[in-house]
């Protein structure tokens, strides 16, 4: 699929590339630090992270903190992210499949079916987190497979719209998200039988936050991948850093996670 590269190097907390629709956002170039042998990238995109964090301060005179602050954090968790991913090469090439599922056969349904004469329209309409919720959704699905798994892909689809429903996003045909989920699920369901459904659904959390524009705009990447990601893949400091900008409700689940750490 021809993008723009800086949409896979993307460090700004948006996304409205309608050559690629999102779906290559930020992770290839995640992943791509994470291969790299040479820590020297990661040590530098960690500086970028926590110079980012350093230069912004907690809003005076105001509630809560400040978008820049928030965004900083995120930023925080996703190296962390990738540099456990460095010592976990099995890992990276399952988010390599499930990116490439998504990049490959899921956007080549939606244009032959959505795309109509004006597919980068369509693709530009899943910009707004859209596979990321796919993402977290497809995560939360395989939990529940062992009970049903003739039912995850109405599971996912309902929790998609529901998501962006809740989180007031742009809403999108349940058609279109009823395709999307189910070109992903049958290659990913044949994957669990490889993998194993824990595994699995760290690939997809992982690569659901590595994708996702701006975690800290995204309360389903919050709560279904940073959440259960916390425990193994991020350093104190992130955690701390999110514990700032985050409502103490969230907090209390995520030390809840932690077993109170």
């Amino acid at each position: 699929m021809a993008h723009p590269v800086s949409c896979e190097r993307a460090k700004r907390h948006q996304c409205r590339c309608s050559d690629c629709g999102g779906a290559q956002h930020g992770w290839p170039y995640g992943i791509t630090l994470a291969r790299d042998p040479s820590p020297t990238g990661r040590q530098e995109a960690r500086e970028r992270s926590d110079s980012a964090w350093a230069a912004t301060q907690p809003p005076r005179g105001r509630r809560g903190p400040s978008k820049p602050r928030q965004a900083a954090a995120t930023d925080s968790a996703t190296m962390d992210l990738i540099d456990w991913l460095s010592e976990n090469p099995r890992t990276i090439e399952q988010i390599q499949e499930v990116g490439d599922l998504l990049t490959g056969p899921v956007i080549a349904e939606l244009d032959k079916r959505f795309g109509g004469s004006k597919p980068r329209e369509t693709r530009r309409s899943l910009t707004n987190h859209f596979w990321c919720d796919l993402l977290v959704a497809l995560a939360e699905g395989i939990e529940k497979l062992s009970q049903a798994m003739d039912q995850v892909p109405d599971h996912v689809t309902a929790a998609i719209i529901k998501s962006r429903k809740v989180e007031g996003r742009s809403s999108l045909l349940r058609a279109l998200v009823a395709l999307a989920v189910r070109t992903a699920w049958e290659p990913i369901k044949s994957m669990i039988h490889i993998s194993g459904v824990e595994d699995l659904q760290r690939t997809c959390r992982i690569l659901a936050v590595l994708i996702c524009p701006a975690p800290e705009n995204h309360a389903a990447v919050q709560n279904g991948a940073l959440l259960p990601l916390a425990k193994e893949g991020l350093l104190e400091i992130s955690k701390e850093r999110l514990e700032q900008v985050f409502p103490a409700d969230w907090v209390r689940r995520l030390r809840d996670d932690l077993g109170g750490a």
